[in-house]
């Protein structure tokens, strides 16, 4: 899920190089259609990204390396790395036998089984395919893609992260809006089993970016469901598929709240597994307790990875109406009391964040008493103990310390 989120980047960069051009100078326009075409198997995309395959990536290497796709390259150099590393470790364990040389579940995890051709049992194992990509206007919608992969039998959403100026306002719009529970999305009005039907206060750029409804055509929401029922009715044998949905940073917001409405819609297989990486806080109490209770009736599963005192897992906190009403209290008493008066005063917990989830952090160096390199912890838990303010929760001391440090910067 992790590979996939970063690879996303590199996927929409390069099929935006190939529908200017950019990629093609002997006029063939061969390696723009392997990059353009699709469905295509990770195998092939891999081939031409990294090298290895038919395309070949060295000639994308030059492409990218004129001082302009760092991050690109970056992403590619991480990809290329494990990609070698999990070579090396099935060559020298895997014995090509159907005991996999203890290696089965490497394969199995990592997607190894599909890269160069790898076998499983002696028989050939299908490929990861990259079915479908929502990038044709990625300078102002969001971008995702969407992947089959047989082996592990799952259907795999993923949203990029930020890159657009799009993506960035998207982000700075903090306002909460009152949107829809999923039963009331997925017209189960009558299901409160599931949480009921009341609104939850979500993020404003995130929610409309992924749910809104821009010049007549349907949301990204939508858009992308209709892909994934599509998937499952073509094939009888993905009838069994299990649904996953990933992303970073932005991405990760969106990843999380696409499996939150996808939880509750009787077309989409559950439990809904959302890994986000690096995701910043998505919506307010109303949508974390709500987000506990279809956790507790095993609707959704969420596992949040954040790296150790990242700003962006730390924010945002509070809503701009809060934001606003606290500046105006600290520097004009007058100011302060018009809000009031017209109702927009700083309000209480329903402005502000919450995160939801399993979080898995990753920490900078190994915790000393027990030699660690990560902790673990659940964002709803002080939510099922009935704790006031769950989100004090989920920062330690050290994550409040980064973001203290961060705000003074």
């Amino acid at each position: 899920m992790v590979d996939m989120s970063n690879l996303i980047y590199v996927l929409a960069e390069v099929r935006e190089m190939a529908r200017s051009g950019a990629l093609d100078d002997d006029g063939t326009g061969a390696l723009s259609s392997m990059v353009l075409d699709l469905p295509s198997s990770l195998d092939d995309l891999a081939g031409a990204l990294l090298g290895g395959g038919r395309g070949g990536g060295d000639v994308l290497g030059e492409k990218l390396d004129d001082g302009k796709h760092a991050a690109v390259m970056g992403a590619l150099g991480g990809l290329l790395r494990r990609r070698e590393e999990t070579r090396a470790a099935l060559s020298s364990s895997y014995d090509g036998g159907g005991g996999g040389g203890g290696f089965g579940w490497m394969m199995a995890c990592c997607g190894a089984a599909n890269i160069g051709g790898s076998t499983t049992g002696g028989a050939m194992v299908g490929p990861s395919i990259i079915t479908d990509m929502g990038d044709a206007r990625s300078n102002e919608e969001l971008v995702y893609a969407v992947g089959v992969n047989p082996l592990m039998e799952r259907i795999t959403i993923i949203f990029r992260g930020s890159v657009t100026k799009s993506d960035f306002v998207t982000d700075s719009r903090i306002a909460f809006v009152r949107a829809p529970h999923p039963n009331k999305l997925n017209g189960l009005v009558a299901m409160d089993r599931y949480g009921g039907c009341d609104d939850v206060g979500l993020h404003q750029g995130f929610y409309e970016y992924l749910l809104g409804e821009k010049d007549g055509r349907s949301s990204k929401y939508d858009e992308i469901s209709n892909i994934v029922r599509r998937l499952l009715r073509e094939d009888p044998a993905r009838a069994n598929y299990k649904l996953y949905v990933t992303g970073h940073s932005l991405g990760g917001a969106l990843a999380t709240l696409f499996g939150y409405y996808a939880s509750m819609s009787p077309h989409l297989p559950s439990p809904i597994t959302v890994v986000s990486v690096a995701s910043p806080r998505v919506g307010n109490i109303e949508f974390a307790r709500s987000f506990v209770e279809l956790e507790s009736h095993g609707r959704i599963r969420h596992l949040r990875i954040a790296n150790h005192g990242d700003p962006v897992t730390l924010n945002p906190t509070i809503s701009a109406r809060r934001a606003l009403a606290l500046s105006a209290k600290a520097v004009s008493p007058l100011g302060y009391l018009a809000l009031l008066v017209t109702g927009n005063g700083e309000g209480g917990e329903e402005q502000v964040y919450y995160h939801t989830g399993i979080k898995l952090k990753l920490l900078r160096k190994a915790c000393p008493e027990s030699n660690r390199r990560c902790e673990i912890t659940y964002s709803g838990a002080s939510i099922l103990a009935g704790a006031k303010k769950p989100a004090d929760t989920d920062m330690d001391a050290e994550d409040f310390a980064d973001m203290e440090q961060q705000r003074r910067r």
